[in-house]
C-alpha cells in the first residue's frame, strides 16, 4: 500500500494526471473474479440447499459456509494484490520449509485428519485446511524464482535444471501418501509448464516428461483404489452401485439439461442421487439446470482468464514475473480441465474441485491469493509502461 502512495505522490510532482493511475488496477482481473465468484455462489446454493436442509436443518448452511470463503478470499486478494510479488522470491526458501513441514504433519498419525479415507487436512481451531494447496502455490513461486536465477545455466542438467526438480519430487511424494493424486498432477503440470518457458533442452524435457508419466502411471496402476477408479471411468456400468455410481450419475445429470437446462434449482440428481454435488461435480449439476448456457458461461470464464493471464505475461518486463504468471495461468486451467474431464467421464475422477465454483475453503483462498499476486504483476508492469 506504501509503495502505490509513494509512486502516485511520485507522479503528481511530475505533473502526470493521477486519473491516468487508475490503469494501475486490472480492473478485467477483478471483474472476472466477482463474475465467477458470484455465479459459484448461487450454484452452490442451488446444488446444496436439499442436502443441507437434511444434514442440518438449514437450506443456506453451505451457502454462508461459501460467502465466508469469498469474503475472506477477497480480503486475501486485496492483501495479495498490494504486496509486491518480488518478495515471494525474496523468501521463497523459508515457505518452502513451512510447506514440507506442513506436508509431514498431516501425514502423523493423530495430527492429520482424515475424511473419505484420505488424510488431507489439518486443524486450526475450529478450521480445516490443505496444506497440499498451499504448497502448489509455493512451489510455482519456487520453480519461478529458482530458474530465475539459474537462466544462464539452465542448459546445465546438474546444476541449472536438477536442484528444483529435487525438491519438486519431495513435495510430490509427500502429497501423494495423502494421498491426493489429482493435486499432485496439477503441481507437476505447473511446474512443468515453468520449466518448459525457462529455455531448457528439449531432450531434457523429453526425458524429465517420461519420468513424471511413468511415475504417474506406476502411482496410478499400483493402487487398489485408483485402478478401481480407471476401471470405472472406461466402464463405470460395470459397477454401477459401487465405483460407478457418481459418474454414472454425473451422465444422467448432464444428459437431463439438454440444451436448455431445467431451470436453476431444479436439479434431480442433486436430491441424493449425485454424490459431493456442490463440490467436485458441482458442474454437472450446472449442466442439468443451466444447459448449454451453463458450459458457455463457466468455459467462457476460464478462457477469458486464461488470455487474462497471457496478456498479463506478455505486458510485464520481469522474468520472474513472466515465469510465475505463467505457472499460476496453467494451474488454474489444467485444474478447471482436470475437473471438467472428470464430471464428464473424459478422464478417471481426480477429486480436483472447480476453481472458483465448487464449494472449499483452502482451494478456494489459494485461488484469490493466486488471483491477487497475478493483480499485482499486472499493477507493476501498468507501472512500468506509465513511466515510460
Amino acid at each position: 500500500m506504501a509503495g502505490l502512495k509513494d509512486y502516485i505522490q511520485t507522479r503528481e510532482k511530475d505533473g502526470v494526471d493521477m486519473k491516468k493511475l487508475r490503469s494501475i488496477w486490472d480492473f478485467d482481473l477483478i471483474i472476472l473474479l466477482v463474475l465467477i465468484s458470484l455465479f459459484g455462489l448461487m450454484m452452490v446454493y442451488s446444488s446444496s440447499f436439499t442436502f443441507s436442509i437434511l444434514e442440518y436443518g438449514n437450506a443456506t448452511h453451505f451457502f454462508k459456509k461459501q460467502l465466508t470463503w469469498i469474503i475472506v478470499g477477497f480480503v486475501l486478494f486485496m492483501i495479495a494484490s498490494f504486496f509486491p510479488y518480488k518478495l515471494y522470491g525474496k523468501y521463497v526458501a523459508y515457505m518452502v520449509f513451512i510447506s514440507i513441514i506442513l506436508l509431514l504433519l498431516v501425514l502423523i498419525p493423530g495430527v492429520g485428519v482424515e475424511r473419505n479415507f484420505a488424510t488431507r487436512w489439518l486443524k486450526l481451531g475450529p478450521l480445516l485446511f490443505q496444506p497440499s494447496e498451499i504448497a502448489k502455490l509455493v512451489m510455482i513461486v519456487y520453480f519461478a524464482k529458482v530458474y530465475t536465477n539459474k537462466r544462464d545455466k539452465i542448459h546445465d542438467f546438474r546444476h541449472g535444471l536438477m536442484p528444483p526438480l529435487i525438491m519438486l519430487g519431495i513435495v510430490f511424494i509427500l502429497i501423494t501418501q495423502q494421498p491426493d493424486l489429482g493435486t499432485a498432477l496439477s503441481l507437476i503440470v505447473a511446474c512443468g509448464a515453468i520449466l518448459l518457458i525457462s529455455g531448457a533442452r528439449w531432450y531434457h524435457l523429453t526425458g524429465l516428461l517420461t519420468i513424471a508419466v511413468s511415475g504417474v502411471l506406476i502411482l496410478a496402476l499400483t493402487v487398489d483404489y485408483r485402478m478401481d477408479r480407471i476401471i470405472s471411468f472406461t466402464n463405470p456400468f460395470a459397477d454401477p452401485a459401487g465405483e460407478g455410481f457418481q459418474l454414472i450419475n454425473s451422465y444422467i445429470a448432464i444428459s437431463s439439461g439438454g440444451f436448455t437446462g431445467l431451470g436453476l434449482g431444479n436439479s434431480v440428481q442433486k436430491l441424493g442421487y449425485l454424490p459431493e454435488a456442490h463440490t467436485d461435480f458441482i458442474m454437472a449439476i450446472i449442466v442439468e439446470e443451466l444447459g448449454v448456457f451453463g458450459v458457455i458461461a463457466v468455459i467462457g470464464f476460464y478462457v477469458l482468464l486464461l488470455l487474462k493471464g497471457f496478456s498479463i505475461f506478455k505486458k510485464t518486463p520481469d522474468y520472474f514475473a513472466k515465469l510465475l504468471t505463467f505457472g499460476l495461468i496453467i494451474l488454474i486451467s489444467f485444474q478447471a480441465v482436470l475437473n471438467l474431464a472428470s464430471v464428464s467421464g473424459l478422464m478417471p475422477i481426480t477429486g480436483i474441485p472447480l476453481p472458483f465454483i465448487s464449494y472449499g475453503g483452502t482451494s478456494i483462498l489459494v485461488m484469490f491469493i493466486s488471483m491477487g499476486i497475478l493483480n499485482n504483476i499486472s499493477m507493476h508492469a501498468n507501472n512500468y509502461h506509465l513511466k515510460k
